[in-house]
């Protein structure tokens, strides 16, 4: 089996997105970086080859729009590069109460959650398995465990992130092709600092540097786990949510929610 050499990461000029980039640099793999944000992405490129010995491509573009994966796959098709790791990283957040909510904003995050996450696995997945193999990485949350009040959308949406991902894993069993579901907690990044003031609510012991998550997610999916949960404490919470009645899990989060 050859080397899964390539890593096309989405949502990579901040955030976890930025780390992971690091991480597969760090690990040997050569990049495709993709982002809106063009000279963002030039400039960590620009790093990044400064740093590995890797190669680093750059592809600006929204993946909002319905047709993006699908372009996104033509154009990086034209430059005959192969994708070996494809990591849905991409996505925002949405806190506020679902009655208070933009429409628009709404709409854009449960198209770039759900829809472009599959959007993407769905074009590159093919020739993996034609290759026999390949991995997807897919971000969740631990949001993806529980009912979450005031930003139940973004909730909503990481739940369909773990579940597509687990449905998959198993339709790829056999083919060479991996899928791993990242679920991070709390992650000290620009998405968790625009959380409308919840991030003072949270331990500092239970907030992750990016930096070390990717390095753990790396792997957890080189060695083909479907799950991956960082920290114990982030474990426990999950074990907690999924065991215990889901009236009670709904009740305190909506309690922690009005305190909020």
């Amino acid at each position: 089996m050859s080397k899964l050499n390539t890593a096309l990461i989405t949502g990579s000029s901040e955030g976890i997105g930025r780390s992971f980039a690091e991480i597969y640099a760090k690990n040997g793999h050569d990049l495709v970086l993709v982002a809106r944000n063009k000279i963002k992405l030039e400039e960590f490129a620009q790093e990044l080859k400064a740093k590995y010995p890797v190669e680093v491509e750059v592809f600006a573009a929204d993946l909002i729009p319905v047709d993006a994966a699908q372009k996104l796959f033509e154009a990086i098709a034209l430059k005959e590069i192969k994708i070996d790791i494809l990591v849905n990283n991409a996505g925002m957040m949405q806190v506020e109460k679902l009655s208070e909510s933009d429409p628009q904003k709404l709409n854009n995050l449960l198209q770039l959650n759900i829809q472009s996450l599959v959007n993407m696995t769905q074009q590159f997945i093919n020739p993996m398995i034609n290759r026999g193999q390949g991995k997807i990485v897919n971000v969740g949350s631990i949001a993806s465990f529980m009912p979450t009040p005031n930003f139940a959308a973004y909730g909503a949406s990481k739940a369909f992130v773990l579940s597509f991902s687990e449905g998959i894993a198993e339709e790829l069993r056999g083919t060479g092709v991996s899928v791993t579901c990242v679920c991070p907690g709390m992650t000290e990044t620009k998405m968790l600092s625009h959380a409308e003031g919840m991030e003072k609510f949270i331990p500092k012991f239970l907030k992750a540097d990016p930096m070390e998550l990717a390095a753990q997610a790396y792997k957890a999916s080189m060695k083909g786990d479907v799950v991956f949960l960082d920290k114990v404490a982030n474990k426990l919470l999950v074990q907690w949510a999924t065991h215990y009645p889901r009236w009670l899990v709904r009740g305190v989060n909506g309690l922690f929610a009005r305190f909020k």
